[in-house]
């Protein structure tokens, strides 16, 4: 799949990660996503709920995998980073995601509770997802030097 770049800054990873593999599927919290209100779009402010992006590949290397994972776990920044995956059963791949280990703690521990992490991020700690945005920049640009 030949995806568009794209131009905002939280997307700026996958477009990293497009470089390296082509995806098949591809997801990202956008921190001002254009919204659906009073009869038009206008940006809607979502910089409380923390960063994420979600990929899967057309065909998985599993060596890149294993060095993106490790890039993504020596990151040293203000918020750990985690890659995690989840295998499709019975359908092929995996789907991956980049967040901050709290986000991933988070989604594990409220299954169930009918609240998204992201949610319940912005409601109960609105200032993790600013500095997380920030910090998404950080591991971009980390990255961009590893690969």
């Amino acid at each position: 799949m030949n995806n568009a770049s794209i131009t905002v800054p939280e997307g700026q990873l996958l477009n990293l990660i497009e470089k390296l593999g082509s995806l098949a599927w591809r997801k990202y919290q956008q921190r001002f996503p254009e919204v659906w209100k009073d009869s038009k779009f206008q940006p809607e402010d979502r910089s409380g709920y923390p960063p994420f992006i979600s990929f899967r590949f057309e065909n998985e290397d599993p060596e890149l995998v294993a060095q993106l994972k490790k890039a993504v776990d020596n990151f040293d920044g203000a918020v750990v980073w985690i890659m995690g995956g989840h295998k499709r059963d019975p359908l092929p791949g995996t789907n991956w995601i980049i967040c901050p280990k709290r986000f991933w703690e988070i989604s594990d521990s409220q299954l169930g509770l009918g609240v998204s992490a992201g949610k319940y991020l912005a409601e109960h700690d609105p200032s993790f997802g600013p500095i997380a945005y920030d910090d998404l920049l950080a591991l971009t640009k980390y990255l961009n030097k590893i690969f």
